[in-house]
């Protein structure tokens, strides 16, 4: 099986699977009359056909703000999505900007909406959404500065709210025993205790590569084998190449960085086995990782028009697809095995073969 695109119509924000592996897109045209709907579909993925056909789906209000951020309940038939109300609500300080969806085998509904933003101002929204892995809690971050955590299903507060002033989420994650949070801004990676509230590290201003500043992106715990590991990826200007950084998450000191590319990185997603981990750029592209070693596996090149937005690993990481405003998604077949890497053997000859060129000028020279 090859990859392939499918355009859906709408501009995508979020992608996720369900549990049994159908295809979450959402996205849409924001508030407005821009003429492009807010909605959430489920797709079925017919991977021989190289389509999609919509199982089930749900229009969302034209007023309100398309969904922006996704994360799928690790073990309920629940989405939570960052998706702003009307302008006239937010203005009034009434935005009800996380909402809980229940999707079934005939329709998504809704089951909660929450407020986590005071802002009123309409630019303002809930940048990031994720579960914990075991689905007690529910995090957003949003593009004020503001992280909350909330208790799962009730949506009650598990803490008060956290602000970190002047700066926009652009991240977060948690540990694999829910006990810390990941958060990133564009200068700050912090590590929040999801017990106390408290920021337990913060690390500011990353400074890589002969001293040029750069921004963090994204970042994500491992899983599995790779739990005690926290990536994040930190961007330079389109003059520089990203960075990936793996942290060691017991005493949260780097230790390993690595290039990855030549564009900045927009997206990043690990599969569920903890062994894989991939990241969309700028450029359009799309690389799958080893987590272990961050050694590139496949490069998957010019996959839209636009920025990849999101992406996510299917339960078995047998297939990765990715988002973008471009209206389309991008299926890739991921192989059980990945071909050994020959940079070793590459060397090794091309050793041999200055030595021999080597040898052989000196007998000519010799000779005469």
């Amino acid at each position: 099986m090859s990859n392939f695109s499918y355009t859906v119509g709408i501009p995508i924000f979020c992608v996720g699977f369900t549990h049994d592996d159908n295809l979450i897109l959402a996205g849409g045209g924001g508030s407005g009359r821009s003429g492009v709907q807010n909605k959430i579909t489920i797709y079925k993925i017919d991977k021989d056909k190289k389509t999609l056909s919509t199982l089930i789906e749900r229009v969302l209000s034209r007023d309100e703000d398309a969904p922006m951020s996704l994360s799928v309940h690790p073990t309920e038939p629940v989405m939570a999505f960052g998706i702003n109300s009307a302008i006239n609500r937010i203005e009034a300080g009434e935005n009800e900007n996380c909402r809980v969806f229940q999707y079934s085998d005939e329709r998504i509904e809704p089951v909660h909406n929450k407020g986590t933003l005071s802002s009123k101002d309409p630019e303002v929204y809930q940048k990031v959404t994720r579960f914990s892995n075991d689905g007690l809690l529910l995090a957003t971050g949003g593009t004020d500065g503001v992280v909350a955590l909330l208790k799962y299903p009730t949506l009650n507060p598990a803490l008060p709210i956290t602000q970190f002033k002047g700066h926009e989420i652009m991240d977060l994650d948690f540990s694999a025993d829910g006990k810390h949070i990941a958060v990133v801004s564009a200068q700050n990676l912090w590590i929040i205790s999801t017990a106390k509230g408290r920021v337990l590290e913060a690390i500011t201003n990353p400074v890589l590569n002969k001293k040029k500043p750069f921004v963090f992106r994204t970042c994500r715990f491992g899983r599995g084998a790779f739990s005690n590991v926290l990536y994040t990826v930190v961007n330079g200007d389109n003059k520089q190449k990203p960075f990936v950084c793996m942290w060691d998450a017991s005493n949260w000191t780097r230790i390993r960085t690595l290039t990855i590319g030549s564009r900045p990185i927009t997206a990043c997603t690990i599969s569920p086995d903890g062994k894989l981990i991939a990241f969309g750029s700028s450029d359009m592209s799309i690389r799958v990782c080893s987590a272990k070693s961050l050694q590139v596996l496949m490069t998957v090149p010019k996959t839209h028009a636009f920025s990849v937005t999101s992406m996510a690993f299917n339960s078995d990481a047998s297939l990765l697809v990715s988002g973008s405003v471009d209206a389309a998604c991008h299926v890739i077949p991921i192989p059980k095995t990945f071909p050994k890497n020959n940079n070793f053997a590459i060397l090794v000859f091309t050793l041999l073969f200055l030595f021999l060129a080597v040898a052989i000028q000196v007998y000519l020279t010799a000779q005469k």
